[in-house]
């Protein structure tokens, strides 16, 4: 999670989860250098559910969990924007930057410890829109949601 572009007319958030994509790259060429290697040893079977399943799995996992993700906020335009863009596609959503009410730190405890995102409070109705879908541990979350909110200050 950065910050791509601060100005009182226009503040960019960016979250590029560069990390997991490339664990996930580097375990789908470990299995499939496994899987070459079954192959070439004679084991037919071995070798292909080795190639399918330890290649297709990371793959999956990958196209599915990494996402670009940018949160655009115009003072100009009046809008703020969420757009996730992925090997699937892109999604977009744009609300009314006077529904936005503030930005906070979302929390998820679990046997592992606690986890946070930055997540946006809406108004009538109220809805809740999360910069990510995954939470993560370290400061990154509360230092996005206090730029958010010293650029909203701004304008208040």
């Amino acid at each position: 999670m950065k910050v791509i572009h601060n100005t009182e007319q226009l503040l960019i958030l960016e979250d590029q989860p560069w990390f997991i994509g490339i664990m996930m790259i580097v375990m789908a060429l470990i299995f499939a250098f496994g899987g070459m290697a079954i192959l070439a040893s004679g084991e037919v079977f071995g070798g292909l559910m080795m190639l399918l399943i330890g290649v297709g799995v990371p793959v999956l996992i990958g196209a599915l969990m990494v996402q670009r993700v940018r949160l655009t906020f115009d003072r100009s335009a009046g809008t703020v924007s969420r757009t996730r863009r992925s090997v699937l596609g892109l999604t977009q959503t744009v609300h009314p930057l006077d529904r936005l009410d503030r930005a906070r730190v979302g929390v998820s405890t679990d046997s592992d410890g606690t986890t946070y995102r930055m997540e946006l409070d809406l108004r009538d109705p109220p809805e809740i829109v999360p910069f990510t879908s995954y939470h993560t541990s370290g400061k990154r979350p509360e230092a996005m949601a206090q730029t958010v909110n010293g650029w909203l200050g701004t304008a208040r």
